[in-house]
């Protein structure tokens, strides 16, 4: 049974995270496209591999998403083809569309009813479109930041989440969370290897690259708050703020030049991690208490 658990929340999407790197380095000229596309499809995978295949229409929440994620990839998808890059502000913007959207979809009675939820998911939603749009613009000339770091934050992000939803009550949610912490776990892995080697870009999500991979986890992020009946709202809010870190470092310019190679993405992700492990220690002494 911990066999089957592992393999199923930890193994295969942990192997999905490292094919979709591997065929970015197959195929370098269309790593935006790729990446775009796959990062939800995995999820859309992880989704069928855990809850089974959606009911066609779909009812409960966790039947919309497996959808949501599938319409988001070819959308993604179609505009990493038309465009490469985009402003600060259209990005924004449409990180913005894409969590709403899918918010209103998924939990349009908890929003309505003007519940305490609503509010933490509001935050949540306020945090993350804010933070995605500057964290993946690409902007000829300026100076950027460690390019690690918004990979590095995705993966604080799902861990933090599945934790918040592990103790919130909402164990079928912590596990997708977890899942798609290992998904990002792959990517970086192999990616790491590529950075080491030289490829000062390999660790980078810009672009629509980085809004399709930055929108799934948020997107899960949103349903943790939505549905996990005793999550705490301090701690989900929490878990989405290495978005924020994320978008400082890139857009303020900071950089870890002074480290070794190996330790700048490293450095990076540990300052992404901390409001993640702030989180995730405030969701166990109040879950202990």
């Amino acid at each position: 049974m911990i066999e089957q658990l592992l393999l199923t929340t930890v193994g295969v999407p942990f192997l999905l995270g490292v094919v979709v790197a591997l065929a970015s380095v197959i195929f370098p000229d269309r790593r935006g496209l790729i990446t775009a596309l796959l990062i939800p499809l995995a999820a859309v995978a992880i989704h069928l591999m855990l809850e089974g295949m959606p009911a066609l229409p779909p009812v409960a929440a966790k039947q919309k998403l497996p959808i949501i994620l599938f319409f988001g990839a070819s959308i993604f998808a179609v505009l990493a083809l038309v465009r490469r890059s985009l402003s600060v502000a259209v990005n924004t913007m449409l990180a913005g569309i894409a969590l709403a959207l899918s918010g209103w979809l998924l939990g349009k009675n908890v929003l309505l009813a003007s519940s305490p939820k609503s509010i933490v998911v509001l935050v949540v939603f306020v945090v993350a479109t804010a933070a995605i749009g500057p964290a993946v613009a690409v902007r000829a000339g300026a100076r950027r930041g460690e390019p690690s770091v918004l990979a590095a934050a995705l993966l604080g992000v799902s861990i933090a989440a599945a934790l918040s939803a592990a103790l919130g009550a909402f164990v079928g949610m912590a596990q997708i969370d977890g899942a798609l912490a290992a998904l990002t776990g792959g990517w970086l892995l192999v990616n790491y290897v590529r950075y080491l080697m030289g490829n000062d870009d390999a660790l980078a999500l810009r672009g629509f690259e980085g809004l399709s991979f930055a929108c799934v986890i948020a997107v899960h992020l949103i349903m943790t708050a939505l549905f996990a009946p005793k999550a705490e709202p301090a701690a989900v809010v929490l878990a989405a703020l290495p978005l924020v870190v994320a978008a400082v470092i890139v857009v303020g310019g900071v950089t870890f030049d002074r480290l070794p190679r190996f330790l700048r993405p490293v450095a990076a992700g540990a300052a992404a991690a901390v409001p993640a492990a702030i989180s995730i220690a405030i969701a166990a002494v109040l879950f202990q208490g």
